[in-house]
């Protein structure tokens, strides 16, 4: 590992761990179909192979008005925001494992999520001191720099959060929730911008211009939330890695690719170790009698199993341990993964 961050640890956390409890967190299912009602759009969120971010373009397109499509989306993120805090209103906003996780030895812990379940859980008076409490203020739209420090730990918002530290006049065109990556057209952006950062800017001495592989061999602490990928050794951890997740998708394709083909003049030596874990739960791969005779159920096991099987295959291939945990809940899983596997790093 770069002696810089030798002993750096990070962990990728997605939305399983708000799933835990919902008295203390809110219900995604609930945020789309809120959206879906309030507005009155016609749009299938059931089917299983719609990926949601051009579920969420769908809806754009077919939510009725008058509205520029700019307009729209500001309403639908602005309505995003009201809805998840609707839902935890009066509640302390965070749950047991929350608490858990953030006292784990990461250095760094990078959410998909756009609540602050895991800043509460570090500081309950995080709100009072948000403002100040911001890595930087710079960016709208993208998340490569979006986080907080609290305390000896950094939390980065790497697919937005509900509202910004920012201050907009009434006339501005932006919003504080511009940054929730959420479209499949935000995805695509998103992902042109990491890759500039990655690129660099030729003859630029400061570090945000320069490249990745200069970052690396100059040891440079980088502003970036992508560079942690090659730096640190990073847990996945509730997070799906479903295919419509095309940034985190290129980043490790990209590290499997540096790995073989760095040149020698870099003298870089990524070694990094990254680690998927997911859940097996006993039972959930096999039919009881009552499912015998339901070809909806037969056939969601299937497809559950085949595209944990592809996407296991695939992060093999780029150089991802997929770790499964044999576990009787999703409860259970996170108990296991939290004292066996993450308290002893």
């Amino acid at each position: 590992m770069i002696e810089t961050y030798k002993g750096k640890k990070a962990l990728l956390i997605g939305n399983g761990i708000n799933q835990l409890d919902s008295d203390q967190s809110f219900s995604w299912g609930d945020l789309l179909d809120e959206l879906k009602n309030n507005y009155n759009i016609n749009v299938d969120l059931d089917n299983i192979f719609k990926p949601f971010p051009l579920a969420f373009d769908e809806m754009l397109h077919k939510k009725l008005g008058s509205n520029t499509f700019k307009n729209k989306i500001k309403i639908l993120k602005q309505n995003i925001r009201l809805s998840i805090e609707k839902q935890i209103n009066g509640k302390r906003g965070y749950n047991e494992y929350h608490e858990k996780i953030s006292k784990l030895n990461y250095d760094d812990i990078l959410t998909t999520n756009y609540d602050y379940s895991i800043e509460k859980s570090i500081l309950n008076d995080f709100f009072n001191k948000k403002d100040k409490l911001a890595i930087n203020k710079q960016e709208i739209k993208y998340s490569l720099k979006r986080g907080y420090k609290l305390h000896n730990k950094k939390v980065w918002h790497i697919h937005g959060e509900l509202f910004d530290s920012r201050k907009y006049s009434n006339k501005s065109k932006n919003y504080k929730e511009e940054s929730i990556l959420i479209g499949y057209q935000h995805y695509s952006s998103y992902l042109e911008a990491i890759q500039k950062k990655i690129k660099g800017k030729s003859g630029s001495q400061s570090i945000e211009n320069q490249s990745l592989l200069i970052r690396l061999k100059n040891q440079s602490l980088s502003p970036f939330w992508i560079d942690k990928l090659f730096t640190h050794n990073v847990d996945i951890v509730g997070l799906g890695f479903d295919f419509s997740e095309n940034h985190l998708w290129w980043l490790i394709n990209f590290r499997a690719n540096l790995k073989r083909t760095i040149s020698p003049k870099y003298d870089i030596d990524i070694n990094n170790r990254i680690r998927f874990f997911y859940p097996k739960i006993n039972g959930s791969d096999q039919l009881n009698l009552q499912e015998l005779n339901n070809i909806d159920k037969i056939l969601k096991k299937k497809n559950d199993f085949m595209k944990l099987k592809a996407i296991s295959d695939l992060l093999k291939a780029f150089d991802v341990e997929p770790k499964e945990i044999p576990c009787e809940s999703y409860k259970d899983f996170y108990d296991k993964l939290i004292s066996r596997e993450l308290n002893n790093l």
